[in-house]
């Protein structure tokens, strides 16, 4: 593994994490008025800082990111290693060995970030962890720099506490989540089995948790995906792009029966939702049955009951071109259902009109995790001590694919967990521009994900 003299002085300004003194946390009122230097004096604020401060875009390696936490792990002595499978492109291993290894929990995220165009940023830089109006802005704050800081940081409080837990708690940075999956969860899965022995549930990203004027509505765990296929088209105008897309506007597919996930996480979303959408959500069965239902059913529900497709508008990449315009296909397919077969003809018609994909990708048909469990219990439990009354239940995914697809297809539960409530306005940025996350929830997300561990860690 070749170290860099950037990632050296990285790993040297993380030698902060090395404190150990918590500092208090004030209250709600002056958040937004709060000076960037009181936010700094929390180790929590100062370590997501340094993380988003480190480039893990598109075409920059991971091995930075994984020196850092690795630098936060040995502090405390928690035993970690960096794997590379490609050069630069780096994961850290991390475990606080249990009584046992069966039953091992992992604590999932990634290190990789979307790309970010700084011409396209408004408030903030997206690599100077700027902080103002008690946010803390930049490209991968929130996707996923903030809650895997969180795992990191519960990680080392079970550490800190003495206590060993009945199983291991593992920690896994992956790379090459957002774009490709080659070195990450993939690559580790199939050269290093060993690792993940007694492993028995993994949490994620994924889950959804949103706020409407600082309360939350509801806890949404994330117990499954929709299929998930995705290509990327070039051409050197967007008149070719928009007649692709609307060549593929629907999809013929056949209506399933809805997951019973789906229709429990659809009930408890159908409340908080204007009168239209209230009752098709409560009464799936009714609306797979009637044509004209189903196909007024919006993309995030209806692709559950059956395939559906979603094209971007074409785009300039990079932001100031004319001449290199590009487009996305999202396909969505309900779980057990490979997207796959609906993406090919899609790829062969493109590829007829001279219009190439550069990539495409499939998952394959999702499956779910079990649920409920003892583990999902817990942090059922660990929430409502901290948000008591707000409902809790899974809640799926639509639109997009984590790596908890894989753990999942290799029959190792995978649940998405979000501690970190967010705003509807926030979260429209996460891979949009103007990225942010407001410090008092990331603190008491932190707090929350400590709750978790300590639980798993006590019983």
């Amino acid at each position: 593994m070749t170290r860099r003299p950037a990632a050296i002085a990285l790993v040297l300004l993380a030698a902060t994490a090395c404190a150990r003194r918590k500092e208090p946390v004030s209250g709600i009122e002056a958040d937004t008025t709060r000076a960037a230097a009181e936010w700094l004096r929390l180790e929590p604020v100062r370590l997501l800082r340094d993380y988003v401060r480190i480039d893990t875009s598109e075409g920059n390696p991971e091995e930075p990111g994984a020196l850092f936490l690795k630098n936060l792990f040995d502090c405390d002595g928690i035993e970690s290693e960096v794997v590379c499978p490609a050069p630069g492109r780096c994961n850290l291993l991390a475990r606080v060995p249990g009584k046992r290894r069966d039953g091992a929990l992992l604590l999932l995220n990634h290190i990789d970030v979307v790309k970010a165009y700084p011409q396209l940023w408004s408030d903030a830089a997206p690599f100077e962890g700027t902080i103002k109006h008690g946010y803390l802005y930049g490209r991968g704050v929130y996707d996923m720099k903030s809650l895997a800081l969180a795992e990191a940081l519960a990680l080392r409080d079970a550490k800190r506490s003495g206590v060993v837990p009945p199983s291991d708690i593992l920690f896994l940075a992956e790379a090459d989540e957002e774009l490709g999956q080659r070195w990450g969860s993939r690559w580790l899965l199939e050269h290093r089995p060993d690792w993940f022995a007694g492993v028995a549930a993994v949490l994620n990203e994924g889950g959804t948790d949103e706020m409407v004027l600082r309360e939350v509505r509801y806890w949404g765990l994330e117990t499954l995906q929709a299929g998930y296929a995705s290509a990327e088209f070039a051409a050197s105008d967007g008149k070719a792009l928009e007649q692709l897309a609307a060549r593929w506007k629907r999809l013929a597919s056949t209506p399933v029966a809805p997951h019973p996930h789906v229709v429990i996480g659809f009930d408890m979303f159908a409340n908080h939702l204007v009168a239209p959408l209230t009752d098709p959500l409560r009464h799936l069965d009714r609306v797979r049955a009637d044509p004209n239902e189903l196909a007024a059913l919006p993309d995030r529900y209806g692709a559950f009951l059956e395939a559906r497709i979603y094209w971007t508008p074409p785009f300039p990449d990079p932001p100031d071109s004319r001449d290199q315009i590009r487009a996305y296909t999202i396909i969505s397919t309900p779980p057990g259902v490979d997207p796959g077969p609906f993406l090919q003809p899609v790829l062969q018609d493109a590829a007829r009109s001279g219009v190439p994909a550069i990539w495409s990708y499939s998952t394959g048909p999702t499956v779910a995790s079990p649920y409920p469990t003892p583990l999902t219990e817990l942090l059922r439990r660990s929430i409502e001590a901290r948000y008591p009354g707000v409902p809790f239940g899974p809640f799926p995914t639509f639109g997009s694919y984590t790596t908890s697809v894989l753990f999942r297809q290799k029959g190792i539960p995978a649940y998405g967990f979000a501690p970190i409530p967010m705003n509807l306005t926030d979260a429209i940025r996460r891979h949009g521009n103007d990225e942010r996350v407001f410090l008092r929830d990331y603190l008491n997300g932190v707090a929350l994900y400590s709750d978790v561990i300590m639980d798993f860690a006590a019983f």
